[in-house]
C-alpha cells in the first residue's frame, strides 16, 4: 500500500505532502483542481513515462517520492535481482524529472531503470484511468487486459514467442533468397555453361602470359641478344682471363703461410675464378640455345592477341578469368544440385516454424485459461453491479495455420485476435462489446474486470479515475459497495465525482486550486466531520448546498 507520497513542483502543485492508510481514500474536487495530477505523480512512482512538460513553469526539476509497503516473496526476489537494499517491506521511490531530460529513478536510495521500477510495481499496483475504460470499445486492447491477469507467465511466454518468431522469419527470408537466386540463376544457366566451355578451350595459366611475353620479347631482339652474348664470350676466351685468375691465384699460393692476409687473398681469387668460369658456361649455354623461329613467333604472338581479346571481352585480367571459370563452375554445380539446398533450408523453415508455433499455443492456452476464469467469474460481479441476467464470452479469432510460410499469422504478441461479447437482455444474442455497450455499463464492466485482476495479482493498491463514470442512483449505490469491497483487501484511491462512492470511503481527501501571486496553486485537505458532510452535499446539490442536501450526505455518510 501507499503510506506517504511527497509532491513538488509538478505542473500547477507546488509542493504537497500527503499520507494515506489502509481502507478507501476518496479524492474529490472540483474539475481542473488536480486530482488527476496527484495520480499522474503516483502513476510516475509506479513506473509511467515522464516528460519536461509537467515541471512547474519557473522550476528545474520536479520532484515525486512516495513509500509503499508490501507484503510479497516476489518483490523481494526482484529487489535482490536488482542489488536494491530491502527495508523492511518498505519501498522508498523517488522519481527527480529536470526540464533537461536528466532524470533521476531511485529505490530504497539505489538508482534503477524505468524497466526495472516497472517490473516492480507491476506486482504492487495498478491504476485504473478513464482511458482504461474507453479501452474496452477497443477489442485490440483486450488481449492486454486479459495478459494483465498472469501478467509474469505471459511476459515470459512473449519473450520467448518473440525471440523464436525473430529466427524464423531469418530462415523464411533465407529461402526466399535462396528461391530467387536459383530462379536467377536458372536464367543465367546457359551462358554460363557456354561461358565455361569457352575459358576451359584456352587452358588458361596464370603464368603462360608472361613466359609468352618474355619469349616474344626475345625472339624480336634476337640479333642484339646473340651480338651480346657472343662478343662477351670472345673477350673472356681471347684475354684468358679465366686463366690469368686461376695463375695469379697460385702465385699467391707460394706466399699463403707468411700471413693470413695472403691467405685471404688467395681464396678470394679462387672464389672468383669458379664464379667466373661457372658464368661463363652459362653464357656458352645461353649461345648453345639461342634460336630464332619466325613461326614459333608467329605462334605466340597469336596466343598473346587471343588473350589480349579474351580479357576484353570478359573485362578481366588472366588470373581474375581463371577466378571466374572456377566460381561459374561452381556455380553450375550448385544449380544442378540446388533442389537440394533448398530443401535442407524448407526443413530449418519447418523446424523453426514449429519451435514458435509450439510457444504461441503454449501462450494461447494461457489466454484461454484466462479468458474462462474471466467469464466464470466476472457474470458474479456485474450481477452485483446490477448487470443481471448479463451473459459474457470472451472469443477468440484466430486458429493457428499448419502452412509453415505463412509468417503472417505471428503477429507481434502471438497469434491471438480476441473480442469481449455481451448481452445483458434474456433472448437476445452476444453482441461485440464495443458496439452494445453503453457508458455506465463500460464503467461497470471495467469496475468488474479490475475486481478480478486485484484478487488474482493480489495487489497492495488499485487506484481509480473515475470509474464510476456514467452511473447514478441505484446503480451507484452497487457501485460504491463493489469499490468499497475491494478496499478490505486492498488499499483503493478513489477519485469520484459520485456522492455515493465518496460516502463510503474510509478516508475523505479534498483538492481545490487557487490563483496567488498570478499563479496556479493546488492544495490538499483531509476532511472530516462537517467538512466531508458539506462536500458530499455539495456533490449531491451540484450547486448551493442545502438542508436537504445537508441530511441527505448525513444519510449516506451512515
Amino acid at each position: 500500500m501507499l503510506s506517504y507520497i511527497s509532491v513538488k513542483n509538478f505542473a500547477i502543485i507546488e509542493n504537497i505532502e500527503v499520507n494515506f492508510y489502509k481502507g478507501m481514500t476518496a479524492l474529490t474536487g472540483e474539475t481542473g483542481a488536480g486530482k488527476s495530477l496527484l495520480i499522474d505523480a503516483i502513476g510516475l512512482l509506479l513506473g509511467d513515462r515522464a516528460t519536461t512538460n509537467i515541471v512547474r513553469t519557473g522550476s528545474k526539476k520536479a520532484e515525486v517520492e512516495g513509500i509503499f509497503e508490501y507484503n510479497n516473496p516476489k518483490i523481494s526476489l526482484l529487489l535482490r535481482k536488482f542489488g536494491v537494499e530491502n527495508n523492511d517491506s518498505q519501498l522508498l521511490i523517488r522519481r527527480q524529472i529536470t526540464t533537461s531530460n536528466n532524470n533521476i529513478i531511485k529505490i530504497n536510495n539505489h538508482t534503477v531503470t524505468l524497466s526495472q521500477l516497472n517490473e516492480i510495481t507491476s506486482i504492487l499496483a495498478d491504476i485504473h484511468t478513464q482511458h482504461d475504460t474507453h479501452r474496452l470499445i477497443n477489442p485490440q486492447t483486450y488481449i492486454e487486459i486479459i495478459d494483465g491477469f498472469e501478467s509474469e507467465l505471459t511476459a515470459k511466454l512473449v519473450d520467448d514467442y518473440l525471440n523464436k518468431l525473430k529466427d524464423y522469419k531469418i530462415e523464411i527470408k533465407e529461402l526466399n533468397k535462396l528461391q530467387n537466386t536459383n530462379n536467377d540463376m536458372l536464367e543465367k544457366l546457359d551462358l554460363m555453361k557456354f561461358q565455361v566451355k569457352e575459358l576451359e578451350s584456352y587452358n588458361l595459366d596464370v603464368l603462360e602470359e608472361e613466359m609468352l611475353r618474355d619469349q616474344v620479347e626475345k625472339m624480336e631482339n634476337f640479333d642484339k641478344i646473340y651480338q651480346s652474348l657472343n662478343e662477351s664470350r670472345v673477350l673472356l676466351e681471347t684475354t684468358s682471363a679465366l686463366d690469368n685468375i686461376y695463375t695469379s691465384a697460385k702465385k699467391i699460393e707460394d706466399i699463403e703461410d707468411y700471413s693470413s692476409v695472403y691467405l685471404d687473398i688467395k681464396k678470394r681469387l679462387m672464389d672468383a675464378y669458379y664464379e667466373l668460369d661457372d658464368t661463363f658456361e652459362s653464357l656458352k649455354n645461353e649461345l648453345s640455345l639461342l634460336d630464332f623461329d619466325p613461326s614459333l613467333l608467329n605462334s605466340h604472338q597469336e596466343r598473346l592477341n587471343s588473350l589480349e581479346s579474351l580479357k576484353r571481352k570478359y573485362r578481366k585480367e588472366l588470373p581474375d578469368l581463371i577466378e571466374y571459370l572456377e566460381q561459374t563452375k561452381t556455380d553450375i554445380n550448385s544449380i544442378d544440385n540446388f533442389d537440394e539446398v533448398i530443401n535442407k533450408q524448407i526443413e530449418a523453415v519447418k523446424k523453426h516454424f514449429n519451435s514458435v508455433k509450439n510457444v504461441a499455443l503454449k501462450l494461447s492456452a494461457l489466454r484461454k485459461k484466462t479468458g474462462l476464469f474471466i467469464e466464470e467469474k466476472l457474470l458474479g460481479i456485474l450481477e452485483d453491479l446490477e448487470l443481471k441476467k448479463t451473459y459474457f464470452k470472451v472469443e477468440f479469432l484466430n486458429e493457428i495455420d499448419s502452412n509453415y510460410l505463412n509468417h503472417n499469422q505471428f503477429l507481434f504478441n502471438g497469434i491471438d485476435e480476441v473480442d469481449f461479447l455481451i448481452t445483458t437482455n434474456v433472448g437476445e444474442p452476444l453482441k461485440p462489446l464495443s458496439k452494445s455497450a453503453s457508458g455506465g455499463e463500460m464503467s461497470r464492466i471495467m469496475l468488474g474486470l479490475k475486481s478480478l485482476l486485484v484478487s488474482s495479482l493480489q495487489l497492495s493498491l488499485i487506484i481509480f479515475d473515475e470509474i464510476d463514470s456514467g452511473v447514478s442512483g441505484f446503480v451507484a449505490n452497487q457501485v460504491a459497495k463493489k469499490i468499497k469491497e475491494i478496499s478490505n483487501t486492498t488499499q483503493v484511491i478513489c477519485i469520484t465525482h459520485i456522492p455515493q462512492v465518496a460516502a463510503v470511503s474510509d478516508h475523505h481527501l479534498f483538492i481545490s486550486k487557487s490563483v496567488e501571486g498570478e499563479r496556479t496553486k493546488a492544495y490538499i485537505k483531509n476532511l472530516l466531520e462537517d467538512d466531508r458532510i458539506k462536500e458530499i452535499a455539495q456533490m449531491i446539490s451540484g450547486e448551493k448546498v442545502s438542508s436537504a442536501s445537508i441530511e441527505s450526505a448525513k444519510e449516506l455518510l451512515k
